[in-house]
């Protein structure tokens, strides 16, 4: 099961509050077709386009998984963290 951690919970809370995003738009994993590697994805806004898996955090989506992106990373791990190059989100897949 694709799993996002609450330290990303969290960011990707405090980056909503910031941005008041219009009902029906969310923050989406996105990722390149061909994973080569960390640093292949983005969150980015995008409109609910139906099939969603939707990640909440104190009663809010935080986050959507187009579904077979979902089914793709289904043991991955979405987090927050320190890293070499600074505190960045990073996606762990196994």
């Amino acid at each position: 099961m694709f799993q996002v951690t609450d330290a990303a919970k969290d960011e990707l809370k405090t980056i909503l509050e910031a941005r008041a995003l219009p009902e029906g738009r969310y923050l989406k994993l996105a990722v390149k077709p061909e994973w080569t590697g960390p640093g292949d994805f983005g969150v980015v806004i995008d409109a609910e386009k139906g099939g969603e898996v939707f990640y909440e955090h104190e009663g809010i989506v935080v986050l959507a998984l187009d579904p077979g992106l979902a089914e793709n990373l289904e043991r991955s791990v979405f987090d927050f963290k320190q890293t070499p190059q600074g505190a960045g989100f990073t996606l762990d897949v196994y």
